[in-house]
């Protein structure tokens, strides 16, 4: 009986085990340094992908925010157009779905390819698996779009008798602009990774 009693004392739900150990300041110091380097990595990320689709897209550049909403004369908003905004919504879905979509698949990367079949079974999965590729494929058409208009207009003869063999910068620009999309892909995985592990980090997990 005696026996019973102990092993009825002692035992622990499944999954429960130690408690998660702290960490020590350094490890903390290194996590937060590593987070804050990679967002500010994707927001100088955005930034150039907003200064991009502001020199194709031009919609709603002659509309300013305080005009339309009958604002005061605000120094911040004195130049703040719609296309800006629209800009900036545009930038932060190209920087943004590549992390988010990574940060799915890390986290349920076992539910997943543990049994490939049997989640995708399920209707739901399929139908919010189609819609993020979708999303994802939008978010590459619209980089490479925006990039490629760029890339037209960049190498497009020049006027100048001197300059007018320019048009041979094309195809160099044009993969660079592939890799920038390649790199926005590669710096959504990293940030999605760092931020993953950082959680955990902080879990104790």
């Amino acid at each position: 009986m005696s026996d019973l009693n102990d092993n009825y004392e002692t035992w622990q739900e499944p999954g429960t085990g130690s408690p998660p150990t702290p960490l020590e300041p350094g490890d903390k110091v290194w996590i937060f340094c590593k987070v804050t380097l990679i967002l500010l990595a994707e927001t100088g990320n955005w930034l150039l992908h907003t200064s991009n689709y502001a020199l194709v897209n031009t919609v709603g550049s002659d509309l300013f925010v305080i005009d339309i909403l009958g604002l005061p004369d605000i120094p911040m908003l004195s130049n703040l157009s719609v296309g800006t905004l629209i800009n900036g919504v545009l930038g932060l879905a190209a920087v943004a779905t590549p992390a988010f979509l990574f940060s799915q698949l890390i986290e349920r990367h076992e539910e997943i390819f543990g049994d490939t079949n049997k989640f995708f079974s399920n209707g739901l999965h399929m139908v919010v698996t189609g819609m993020f590729a979708l999303l994802y494929f939008f978010v590459i058409s619209t980089e490479f779009a925006t990039l490629y208009m760029r890339v037209v207009a960049e190498s497009a003869p020049s006027p100048i008798p001197g300059l007018s063999g320019s048009e041979n910068s094309f195809w160099p620009m044009l993969i660079m602009s592939v890799a920038l999309i390649i790199t926005n892909a590669a710096m959504g995985l990293a940030a999605a990774h760092i931020l993953h592990s950082a959680k955990r980090a902080l879990k104790g997990e």
